[in-house]
């Protein structure tokens, strides 16, 4: 995680340090070396949010787009259960960045436990996702919106069925693509 809590404040991981987990309450020792991104761990083997998985550096750099007070939020549900968005706008909008693979249930978990999200996945993970992005280039401009009528052919499957918009990033500066739920016949979200 980028942020542990010192004094109650908000601070990221420098060498030797050690913080508090925003989330359980428990204590954080900074992970500072040469091949990872900075980031805190819990100082046992505790994992408070059951979705937490690696930072990559691709991970952290969407993260970094974003306001630091909107980063790694604690949401809350009615019911008490808790986990640390990516990204909370002031509005309730979760971001979530998605680098590795992640089964469908827990794409599901997610999507139904915030009330408002998005996805945005890395499309330059594997490199027949890449494939698939060269063939829709060829197919249609990419100055334009364009409607993809078969998108299986185009996108990674594990995401054609979600109930949420998810964006692609394929390693282009200046746009991302996006997949949309499917709507059903009275024009609503599925």
């Amino acid at each position: 995680m980028k942020y542990a809590l010192q004094f109650q404040e908000r601070v990221e991981a420098t060498p030797k340090s050690t913080g508090v987990c925003p989330c359980c309450g428990s204590e954080l020792i900074a992970k500072c070396g040469n091949r990872k991104v900075w980031h805190w761990a819990h100082k046992t083997k505790k994992n408070c949010d059951h979705w937490w998985e690696s930072e990559t550096q691709w991970h952290r750099d969407w993260k970094n787009r974003f306001p630091a007070d909107w980063q790694e939020v604690v949401h809350f549900a009615k019911d008490g259960e808790k986990h640390i968005a990516d990204v909370k706008t002031e509005d309730g909008l979760v971001v979530e960045f998605q680098h590795s693979f992640i089964k469908h249930e827990e794409v599901k978990s997610r999507e139904n436990f915030y009330d408002q999200m998005i996805w945005l996945v890395n499309g330059q993970r594997l490199s027949r996702d890449l494939k698939c992005l060269t063939n829709l280039f060829e197919t249609f401009e990419a100055s334009k919106i364009n409607v993809v009528p078969e998108p299986e052919k185009f996108l990674p499957k594990n995401w054609l069925n979600s109930d949420v918009d998810v964006y692609f990033d394929f390693g282009h500066a200046e746009w991302l693509i996006c997949l949309l739920p499917k709507v059903n016949n009275s024009n609503q979200r599925e």
